[in-house]
């Protein structure tokens, strides 16, 4: 998937909104378990910015997905074209899963 958004505010794979971490994986409520917390946290993604904006690639990302009840998971494979990945209250969700 080359269109992947991420907004995640402290992770270390989110590299100026896009995902490095290659291969995501969402549980069976659109959470993401690839997620990993800066040394810094939100302050350390913030001092990083400069070096994220030089890693982000048009790469593509696999994303494996158990949310059986979506539409897009074949296989547990994710066969949307773009998906936004975001902070919620608790956890950091795929935003574009749809039942």
């Amino acid at each position: 998937m080359n269109q992947l958004q991420c907004f995640c505010a402290n992770c270390e794979h989110n590299h100026a909104c896009r995902c490095g971490a290659g291969i995501i994986n969402m549980d069976k409520n659109g959470v993401c378990r690839t997620r990993q917390k800066r040394g810094l946290g939100m302050l350390g993604q913030k001092f990083e910015a400069a070096q994220d904006f030089a890693l982000a690639s048009d790469e593509k990302t696999l994303v494996q997905c158990d949310c059986t009840q979506c539409v897009y998971n074949k296989s547990r494979l994710c066969c949307c074209s773009a998906i936004t990945v975001k902070d919620g209250v608790m956890k950091t969700r795929c935003v574009t899963r749809m039942e």
